[in-house]
């Protein structure tokens, strides 16, 4: 009976909220229960169950995390506006402002016909809310949590969109904001709702050795509960259900089958960062160590922190994470816990809310969308400030983009930076773990060659506002010293330029003086760079030249592909400006960063005009890690001429299989892996940035 249902969760919700809720606020939860089910009335769900049941559901999820009645009783409302006829002015009358605030910063927008656009604005509204209040997207995520649990009764095709924006999307934000917990189980759900049949068969494969890894675990927790009582350190070990972590690296096919049974996972709660340094340093004597990090004093994202090494026993590995009871909650829980939270965490979680704020600055709510999914897939690094105060940054990015992202002064007068006390340019690349001090001037000003290296758009939008304040006279002579720098490389200058040479850069840029090529270099609309490469780089070819078109703003400009990444449509890219022309890289080459190094103001940003495009090829470079024999090559080549996707090479070497193929972009490659994975039984495949040495590969084959 549906009454029964209904009658029944709010027991139970009236159950977990008894527990730590005073009599006042408990009443107040459950008549925003009873408001909620009046107003979702006769609403049921896809599965055909009474829609108050959602609500509750998401409010006992909470609820369980002992989140105060305010977040609970938004929870219980948090469709009323979107899915009823009543309003935000109906809950602030009836329950006050903030829960008001809370519920209408989840309700999405459906102003337009445009789903996409509804959809992407309602991303960036969240985002606004969250940066007011961070409850909107702990309600939101389990929201989601929720939903992604009664995917059953939905088609296919929708349980699969669902998921894949969960992955997306709600994944790398629960990470951000420490509630890792709730990320581990969206994600868990994520893999079983997009590739079922590989899920199952990293379950099966983890089911058949269960009783082994069993043996393995318990041999393990015996040798550590022996150290601890030998070192009379306080502690207690907890076996870690590191499933989603395998099945994640499984996915991204860092591990095979075999590796991934043999992997386990323990956390060690200590009693203070002491006991977890002095037990750290007890098992690198007694064991051989893979890996140790240090994320203690520098957190991981979300202020995860913890000591985390990964040891080699006779047979299987064990990743062990060390931490006090308090960094534990913090790595479950992160911006549930609020002000109960360790400072690291809470600043961790607060850099990473700045960079949101820097996103919801634009005013198109679709830019924000997909410039928050960038940010949340793309790498990135954590360094400090002398003081301690933690920045977050994307992987690549330089010292300009720190001393920008730590305030508009220190970007704008920047003239050098300590690294670690190291003096070091402004162009240097840093890494995570840094202590980063920025030496200034107050009569310097932004370089327009910054923006060929610079990695954030904070940085860039700082730089440009400036750069375009300066009076025209100002902007012809930064221009004209930036493009003398550029043309350097090439042992000229702009006195060597001549009337033919200008002719052609002014048609080149539609422009009707040389006056206002400088200002276009000066306000970054020109990176000198091109300039120099379009009238000096050597060695053009029709070949070359015709595909500036795969790449913005490089029209009329020389283009070649490097052959020690090889990039492929769709890799992030950067240039690099030789003799020979502009040079294309993979963003993270090591040629890339050395050259970066030496001549910082040679490197410059790149983008695709497109990622999609059907009529360019690529070669591409694999390695499967199994040994075929004539037949499987057969069949190897067959599955890629089925996939689409054309074979240049196939050897065997080393008890490896290597393969050459020919495809249209990045894409094509990860859907060839998947594919190739799945069919032969989930080996690890790796894409290779240069291709075997030939010689070598014939002669073992």
């Amino acid at each position: 009976m549906p009454g029964a249902e209904v009658s029944q969760a709010k027991q139970q919700l009236k159950v977990i909220i008894d527990a730590y809720l005073n009599e006042s606020e408990v009443e107040r939860v459950l008549a925003a229960c009873d408001y909620a089910d009046i107003a979702h009335d006769g609403i049921t769900r896809k599965s055909g169950e009474p829609y108050i049941l959602h609500p509750i559901a998401v409010s006992c999820i909470l609820a369980h995390m002992r989140l105060d009645a305010e977040t609970l009783m938004a929870a219980l409302l948090h469709d009323v506006i979107e899915d009823t006829d009543f309003s935000k002015e109906d809950i602030k009358e009836k329950f006050g402002l903030t829960v008001a605030e809370l519920v209408d910063g989840v309700t999405k927008l459906s102003h337009s016909s445009d789903k996409e656009y509804n959809k992407a604005a309602s991303f960036r509204k969240i985002l606004q809310a969250t940066l007011q209040d961070p409850r909107v997207i702990i309600i939101k995520l389990a929201d989601r949590y929720h939903n992604m649990t009664t995917l059953e009764s939905l088609r296919p095709d929708k349980r699969a969109r669902i998921a894949q924006e969960t992955f997306d999307v709600f994944v790398p934000m629960a990470r951000l904001v420490g509630m890792n917990e709730m990320a581990d189980n969206l994600e868990h759900l994520c893999y079983q709702n997009l590739d079922l049949d590989m899920f199952n068969n990293v379950q099966e494969a983890l089911l058949k050795t269960k009783p082994k890894r069993c043996e393995y675990q318990a041999l393990w927790e015996k040798n550590l509960t022996g150290l601890l009582q030998q070192n009379q350190i306080s502690g207690r070990i907890k076996k870690k259900n590191n499933n989603i972590e395998l099945l994640r690296h499984f996915v991204k096919n860092d591990i095979d089958l075999q590796e991934l049974t043999h992997s386990h996972a323990f956390e060690i709660i200590l009693q203070s960062i002491a006991d977890c340094d002095n037990l750290a340093e007890i098992l690198q004597e007694h064991f051989q160590v893979l890996s140790y990090q240090d994320h203690i004093r520098r957190p991981l994202p979300g202020g995860n922190q913890s000591l985390m090494l990964r040891l080699k026993g006779e047979k299987t590995t064990l990743s062990l994470t060390l931490q006090t009871e308090l960094m534990r909650k913090a790595a479950r829980y992160g911006v549930v816990l609020g002000e109960n939270a360790p400072q690291a965490c809470r600043s961790a979680i607060q850099a990473s809310m700045q960079n949101l704020n820097v996103l919801i600055d634009s005013s198109c709510a679709k830019t924000t969308f997909n410039d928050l999914l960038d940010y949340l897939h793309q790498e990135k690094i954590w360094v400090y400030t002398p003081h301690g105060q933690l920045h977050e940054l994307p992987q690549g990015a330089t010292a300009v983009d720190f001393a920008y992202s730590a305030s508009l002064f220190l970007g704008n007068h920047a003239i050098g930076a300590k690294i670690n006390g190291e003096t070091k340019p402004l162009s240097t690349p840093l890494v995570s773990g840094q202590v980063i001090e920025i030496i200034t001037d107050v009569l310097a000003t932004p370089n327009p060659d910054w923006l060929s290296f610079i990695n954030t758009q904070k940085a860039r939008r700082a730089i440009q506002n400036i750069l375009r304040d300066q009076d025209v006279e100002e902007q012809q002579l930064v221009g004209e010293q930036a493009l003398n720098r550029a043309l350097k490389l090439f042992h000229r200058s702009t006195d060597d330029l001549t009337k033919d040479d200008w002719l052609d850069l002014l048609e080149w840029r539609h422009l009707d003086s040389k006056e206002r090529l400088f200002q276009q270099i000066a306000v970054g609309d020109l990176l000198p760079q091109l300039v120099a490469n379009h009238l000096f780089a050597q060695d053009q070819s029709a070949e070359d030249h015709n595909s500036d078109r795969l790449i913005q703003g490089t029209e009329g400009v020389d283009v070649k592909y490097a052959h020690c990444c090889n990039p492929v449509l769709g890799d992030p890219i950067q240039g690099h400006l030789s003799r020979r022309g502009l040079i294309v890289h993979r963003a993270r080459c090591h040629n890339l960063l050395h050259e970066q190094h030496l001549h910082p103001e040679n490197i410059m940003p790149l983008q695709w005009s497109s990622e999609d495009l059907d009529d360019v090829s690529f070669t591409a470079y694999l390695c499967i890690d199994m040994e075929m024999d004539d037949e499987q090559i057969s069949d190897l080549i067959y599955q890629c001429r089925k996939a689409k996707t054309g074979v240049e090479m196939v050897r065997n070497y080393d008890h490896k299989t290597y393969v050459n193929i020919v495809v249209n972009n990045r894409k094509q490659i990860a859907q060839i892996i998947r594919d190739l994975r799945m069919h032969y039984g989930f080996p690890r495949i790796t894409r290779l940035s240069i291709p075997i040495n030939m010689t070598e590969a014939s002669i073992a084959s």
